[in-house]
């Protein structure tokens, strides 16, 4: 279907532009401003007049203006209305898309930093004596993948709740568990590290001991070669053994 009438050009600009300022949430004034910014000596009242069909934009004018309507070609504004209204509707799609990815990058960038930050400081507490089983269930699971595996295993774990979001939940389960080996599977072919252990981190340089815990104690003076001070169990870790 042709998406442009040149006998009703004039038409179409008109209510296209209208359209178009209104989709990115624009008054008059303020898309007259814009058009300043391109070089072009606009007013409120001269938008007005483009939008009642009252005046015809002159060609030198068009670029300003495509370019204050965001558009990557001034042209679509002699389109017809019906064509334009799809491309303004992929256009501000394509753009929530772009704006979501931003925010997916920014809460993965987290993730991984969060996960890291887990690892060290359960790795601090085992230094501090904590037994590798208080580690495991302190973690609850965080540690079982590196952070990148954790990271794709979240995403895959939100594709699934959007896809069987009315569906049993155990079916929804056995999809991701799924979704997840299918995942395991390809990194493993890839060659890249599944576990992070925080028995294996090394600290380097001057704090070699590691980053200082926000409220730790402070280390007890080494003892004598030899002595040994059989150390009580905590609360916690008798809890658990009685588990």
């Amino acid at each position: 279907m042709p998406i442009w009438d040149e006998s009703r050009v004039a038409e179409h600009f008109a209510i296209n532009l209208r359209r178009a300022r209104e989709a990115r949430g624009l008054s008059q004034a303020e898309l007259a401003e814009k058009v300043k910014e391109f070089g072009q000596s606009y007013t409120q009242a001269t938008i007005w007049k483009l939008e009642q069909g009252h005046r015809e934009p002159k060609i030198s004018e068009l670029p300003a203006i495509g370019q204050a309507l965001g558009l990557m070609r001034w042209t679509d504004l002699t389109n017809k209305p019906q064509a334009f209204e799809l491309e303004l509707t992929v256009e501000q799609t394509r753009r929530r898309v772009y704006h979501l990815a931003e925010q997916t990058r920014a809460a993965a960038g987290s993730l991984l930093a969060a996960l890291t930050d887990l690892a060290f400081v359960v790795r601090q507490a085992q230094d501090a004596g904590m037994s590798e089983r208080w580690a495991e269930f302190s973690a609850r699971g965080w540690l079982e993948l590196s952070p990148e595996a954790t990271v794709l295993r979240e995403a895959l774990a939100a594709r699934v709740a959007w896809e069987s979001e009315d569906e049993e939940a155990e079916r929804r389960m056995a999809k991701e568990e799924q979704l997840q080996q299918q995942l395991l599977r390809a990194l493993e072919n890839s060659g890249l590290p599944l576990v992070i252990n925080p028995a294996e981190i090394e600290f380097d340089g001057p704090d070699a001991d590691g980053p200082e815990v926000a409220g730790s104690p402070p280390a007890e003076p080494a003892e004598d070669e030899g002595a040994t001070t059989p150390r009580p169990a905590s609360p916690s870790e008798q809890e658990m053994d009685e588990r």
